[in-house]
């Protein structure tokens, strides 16, 4: 019988979320709109948001030191460009908005590499027009501030996603994004991630139409607490994966980030080498990892890109690679209800935080506090 007292600040965080989703959900059409302020008012500050100090702009307040306001006043309609800033869990939240961005604007994006300017001394350069979407749960890891400050130099708008909305992060940006999740002490970061993922979709939305909308945002908060009540198919697959010491977690577009995550959550809070793919990466030779005793997590939702994932079957069986599935299918033993719009990412990511404590459970860990790790990573 597992011991339900290891990990219990991670599961209050983890049942914290509906909450967390729902005020970010009541604000989702706000933010987007914000974001897209950015641009219609190059150049200009704006009076902060009356939500309590969720999001806010700071340059015009600070004398916009970093000289952006030399563009054009009210030229721009929007960006040229959008770039993520990122580590970690932030980075898989990253890959969502990424994606959304992609797919709804068809602009460049890009997830930037830190190391380009912090090790090799490369400054960016050509990001006047661009914006810049700083991701830090604490928004207080230094390289992400330093990164963040160089580029606003290079002309970029900058918009920080935290859960510190006085943090350094936080103050030298247009625009924060103030996630409002609470305290969150157990190291696996849970229900800051998806409140960083529902906020890059609300910052996508006011950059193109055709994305997620506040109906569809606040669908989010009772299917994540439906989720969190039912955890009995992740108790059983958790029971196979507590006896393997390596795991495939697959899957495609929206659920590519939810996959990258779990594998993350299950990585820091039990040991097991899992690694996360795209269900196309994984054909390019990695599935050569997976047999008899290295199973395949597939995580598939109802989007276009998921039949690529369940089609995976076929020749993991081949492998005698066993198989557990989580998605939209009918046959999928852990669920998660069809909503057809990138939100789906948020439930993946649920159900891969419940398998990693219920694995950490498994094998007598407690997940609140891995060996080696601290909540706060200060890289460089």
């Amino acid at each position: 019988m597992t011991d339900t007292r290891l990990g219990r600040l991670m599961e209050a965080e983890m049942r914290d979320q509906p909450r967390v989703l729902a005020a970010l959900a009541d604000r989702f059409t706000r933010i987007g709109s914000e974001v897209a302020e950015l641009f219609t008012r190059a150049g200009e500050g704006f009076v902060d948001s009356s939500d309590g100090g969720a999001a806010r702009s700071n340059h015009a307040a600070a004398g916009d030191p970093a000289g952006v306001a030399d563009s054009p006043v009210g030229v721009a309609e929007g960006p040229v460009g959008v770039a993520f800033l990122a580590r970690g869990s932030s980075d898989n939240a990253a890959l969502l908005g990424r994606y959304a961005v992609e797919l709804q604007t068809g602009l460049p994006t890009c997830l930037v590499a830190p190391s380009i300017a912090t090790a090799y001394g490369r400054e960016p350069a050509g990001f006047r027009g661009w914006l810049l979407i700083a991701l830090s749960q604490s928004g207080r890891t230094p390289e992400i501030v330093d990164l963040t400050g160089r580029y606003i130099a290079a002309g970029a708008k900058v918009v920080a996603v935290t859960n510190d909305p006085d943090s350094a992060l936080a103050r030298i940006a247009d625009y924060t994004v103030a996630l409002e999740a609470g305290p969150e002490r157990a190291v696996p970061a849970t229900k800051t991630v998806t409140a960083q993922m529902l906020a890059v979709l609300a910052i996508a939305s006011g950059l193109g139409a055709g994305g997620m909308t506040q109906l569809e945002a606040a669908e989010l908060p009772a299917a994540a607490a439906d989720l969190l009540a039912d955890g009995g198919a992740v108790e059983r697959a958790a029971e196979l994966l507590a006896t393997v010491d390596r795991l495939a977690v697959v899957g495609r577009s929206a659920c590519y980030p939810a996959a990258l995550e779990t594998a993350l959550k299950l990585q820091e809070t039990t040991g097991l080498m899992a690694h996360g793919f795209s269900s196309a990466d994984f054909r390019h030779g990695p599935i050569a990892v997976t047999g008899p005793g290295a199973p395949a997590l597939l995580l598939a939702g109802s989007g276009p890109a998921d039949t690529d994932t369940l089609s995976l079957r076929e020749p993991l069986s081949a492998r005698y690679a066993p198989i557990v599935l989580a998605g939209t299918a009918t046959e999928a033993p852990i669920t998660w209800p069809a909503l057809g719009n990138l939100g789906e990412c948020l439930l993946a990511t649920i159900r891969g935080q419940q398998l990693a404590l219920a694995v950490a459970r498994e094998l007598g860990i407690d997940a609140d506090h891995p060996t080696g790790l601290a909540k706060v990573t200060l890289t460089h």
